[in-house]
């Protein structure tokens, strides 16, 4: 059924957070028992991926010390490669608890860091990338995206800045809409933008009908491409992403397989998108959870 260890298939429990890659928290969608966790697709993407039992460990010691559904995980595929990316919130701001500081504590048997602590940078967020060659120790620890807030607009918005030793360099701007009440406004920000050309290829290209049926839509104009984010879609429009995308069978089988046992979740995906001769280009996409 799942091509997992037994210790990785998680199942869930009385109690467990169900939140979206904001960390937001909504009801589960229906009974819980019986169920899977969604910390389950992190482990499955990792064993898909080949990836070593060091980053295993390296995310078993990040939810250890944080404490679980604390972290947002991030599973990117780009160019038949999948890396990931771990987010950390804290909404208390300059009061926070979760830091950068106490992240880099928890990485450091893993990895080294050569950056300092931005304690007083008031970012509600934080990432940074993970792979093989980080929780083996063969690359440092040489950055982290900050996100700070963005008010100002009736448009909830988020900045992101690539924090590394040079300083802070900024990256992306992220608005994010109702995708029951705003899909005007959604067009609207998609059709401004540098990446493409005009007049343009249909926005259903991007804005695929089957996923606008969501809750949030989020448009990110980053340096080198955009990128389009759906939020809490079910596990039916999940498995279409993947199948849209030509994801891995032993992701999109697993997740089609063990569809009644995550049908009480929602999820998130995006996807990045450039022009390419003249051609619209999904240059990367992504699938988010909780650890």
């Amino acid at each position: 059924m799942t091509g997992l260890p037994p210790d990785r298939l998680e199942w869930a429990r009385p109690g467990d957070r169900t939140a979206d890659y904001c960390l937001w928290d909504y009801p589960p969608l229906g009974p819980t028992a019986g169920r899977l966790r969604q910390a389950t697709l992190l482990w499955q993407s990792l064993a898909a991926a080949g990836a070593g039992p060091r980053l295993h460990a390296l995310c078993d010691a990040l939810r250890a010390g944080l404490g679980p559904g604390q972290t947002v995980w991030g599973a990117k595929r780009s160019g038949g490669v999948t890396t990931w990316e771990f987010y950390f919130y804290d909404y208390g701001r300059l009061d926070r608890s979760v830091s950068v500081g106490r992240v880099l504590a928890l990485l450091a048997p893993f990895a080294a860091s050569p950056l300092a602590d931005p304690s007083r940078r008031p970012y509600f967020m934080f990432s940074l990338d993970l792979d093989d060659a980080l929780a083996e120790g063969r690359r440092p620890l040489d950055r982290i995206n900050l996100y700070i807030g963005h008010p100002g607009s009736s448009v909830s918005s988020g900045l992101s800045y690539a924090y590394t030793q040079e300083g802070l360099a900024f990256d992306n701007l992220y608005s994010f809409f109702d995708a029951r009440r705003e899909m005007e406004q959604v067009r609207a920000k998609l059709a401004c933008s540098a990446h493409l050309d005009l007049p343009g290829p249909s926005l259903d290209a991007l804005l695929w009908p089957e996923l606008s049926r969501c809750g949030v839509v989020v448009v990110a104009n980053k340096r080198a491409c955009d990128g389009l984010y759906f939020s809490r879609i079910t596990v039916d429009q999940l498995i279409l992403f993947f199948e849209r995308l030509g994801y891995p069978e032993a992701v999109t089988g697993f997740v089609r397989d063990n569809r009644r046992r995550l049908d009480h979740l929602l999820f998130d995906v995006g996807l990045d998108y450039a022009m390419a001769d003249g051609r619209l280009v999904v240059t990367k996409s992504a699938y988010y959870g909780l650890l």
